[in-house]
């Protein structure tokens, strides 16, 4: 299974790892996705490999934070899934040469670069607990929705 999007693939999974004592498997991860555990493990390489997750293998293992998710940006996450265009759409081809056209595309492309300089910013201000703490304040509201539950 391929994802359509690695960045938003790689932010779940790494707050999934938020507040975690131990380390998660990329079983575990992977009913979280939902995906299928060798997806996990690419993403994890990717973190790894970025310094953003260690990883211990055998009985107990998993992977976890390699550091405080205050020390680490949203931005960090995507870097080390690429840095993938935020923004993307198609353009036609300009090979006839149409002003209008020419027009088009170059408005397309500037608008593209403000957005995604944009969001690199916003990025770059997020970090990891962040999200951890927004997930955990979303959570506690959905179960006070739910009210007592009966044993």
């Amino acid at each position: 299974m391929k994802s359509a999007d690695p960045l938003s693939d790689a932010l779940h999974v790494m707050a999934h790892l938020v507040g975690q004592e131990g380390p998660r498997t990329s079983e575990q991860l992977a009913t979280c996705l939902p995906t299928h555990p060798v997806v996990i493990r690419r993403l994890l390489a990717q973190m790894h490999k970025a310094g953003l997750v260690r990883s211990t293998r055998g009985h107990g293992g998993g992977s976890q934070l390699a550091r405080d998710a205050a020390q680490i940006s949203l931005h960090d996450i995507y870097l080390a899934v690429g840095a993938p265009p935020l923004v993307q759409f198609g353009q036609r081809d300009n090979g006839g040469g149409c002003p209008i056209q020419q027009l088009v595309n170059q408005a397309l492309q500037d608008g593209a670069r403000e957005a995604q300089r944009l969001l690199e910013a916003r990025l770059q201000a997020s970090t990891l607990d962040q999200l951890g703490a927004d997930f955990a304040r979303h959570l506690a509201h959905h179960r006070s929705l739910e009210g007592p539950h009966e044993s």
